[in-house]
């Protein structure tokens, strides 16, 4: 008896639905009351953007293979760039980058470092020192 008199009285006094709500709940009805105050901003699309004059336009499901948080390009622009080896400037075509990201499909956040001799002299470098590391391997594991 005792029980229901002690519920009746909180009741009473308080407002039970005041009373009642979690934290969760007033944070949310906090955060809804927040939100009504706040003006509507236009959202900015960022994909709606036009191509600038000479721009080769990427295809972006092709680009889904770059596992990348950052976003895909819309469209290529020419690149400019000095060679690592030479020093010479070269500019990385818009047609080339499409190339070399979407046909294949190079990381996206790579870009040119080398003209094209000095990138032929880095293969045959690579193609050489391939060659004699097998050929040593070969040697010493004969079967």
């Amino acid at each position: 008896m005792g029980q229901k008199v002690l519920v009746i009285l909180v009741g009473v006094l308080f407002n039970s639905a005041d009373v009642m709500k979690s934290g969760k709940q007033k944070r949310t009805e906090i955060m809804e009351k927040r939100r009504a105050r706040m003006p509507v901003k236009k959202s900015f699309d960022i994909y709606a953007m036009p191509a600038p004059a000479g721009a080769v336009m990427a295809d972006r499901e092709i680009l889904r293979h770059n596992n990348t948080y950052s976003l895909l390009p819309l469209f290529y622009v020419d690149h400019a760039f000095n060679c690592r080896d030479c020093g010479c400037a070269q500019i990385w075509t818009g047609k080339q980058q499409k190339w070399w990201y979407e046909i294949m499909q190079g990381d996206i956040n790579s870009l040119a470092v080398r003209c094209r001799p000095c990138r032929k002299k880095e293969q045959q470098r690579k193609k050489l020192a391939r060659e004699i590391h097998l050929s040593g391997l070969a040697a010493k594991y004969k079967y």
